[in-house]
């Protein structure tokens, strides 16, 4: 039987944000079962519900418009499909927008955060202007040293400091990096900070659609 496509844009913000990407998983699948939604499942021995989330959130930050795709048996409107979701989902974790998926998640190569805290916004761009920020990144292999700063882009400081850091399943730098490194530097302590990904992007500057 032929399957639709399907992309549903989200947010997962306050409480959720403390929810894992494991446990994210799991609430959205429960979401889509509670609302009835004729869902393709994989084939073979184990079938399980295909979803698939274009790119984690870190635990403990927010997004305003995150990104999954799951494959639907029939076709249904759009505004449904999204309205169907937020009757099945927990408050803090709210269907967007539902179309059909346009790009693939290697086409993701960035994400803007917004970053609300008690840090002064002055001494934060003055420290972004130092000539190197060298940090200590994790990853497969152990833990590698890199410089942030070729890497931020897009820096305002105002109310609300926003940036943007490359993303993707390749390549990706946590916001949390770059605020840890200026604490390090200052030595100023950061006690109240809300870290939300506002936007993921393209090569080309796009938003992800």
């Amino acid at each position: 039987m032929p399957s639709v496509n399907t992309r549903v844009f989200f947010s997962k913000t306050d409480r959720a944000k403390y929810i894992s990407h494991l446990d994210l998983n799991r609430v959205m699948q429960g979401a889509i079962k509670r609302a009835k939604l004729p869902v393709w499942y994989t084939e073979g021995y184990n079938p399980h519900m295909y979803v698939q989330f274009m790119l984690p959130l870190s635990l403990g930050q927010e997004g305003v418009r995150e990104a999954m795709d799951f494959r639907l048996l029939e076709e249904i409107p759009h505004c449904e499909v999204t309205e169907r979701l937020n009757k099945a989902l927990p408050f803090d974790i709210r269907a967007v927008e539902t179309a059909v998926p346009v790009l693939k998640n290697i086409d993701i190569t960035t994400a803007e955060y917004e970053i609300t805290s008690d840090i002064d916004n002055e001494k934060f761009l003055d420290f972004t202007k130092s000539e190197k920020i060298i940090v200590e990144k994790k990853n497969k292999k152990g833990v590698s040293e890199i410089d942030l700063k070729p890497l931020i882009s897009g820096l305002t400081a105002g109310e609300r400091i926003t940036f943007r850091l490359p993303a993707g399943n390749d390549f990706n730098i946590n916001p949390a990096l770059l605020l840890n490194a200026y604490r390090d530097v200052s030595g100023d302590e950061i006690k109240h900070i809300r870290i939300v990904r506002t936007k993921i992007l393209c090569a080309d500057g796009s938003e992800f659609r």
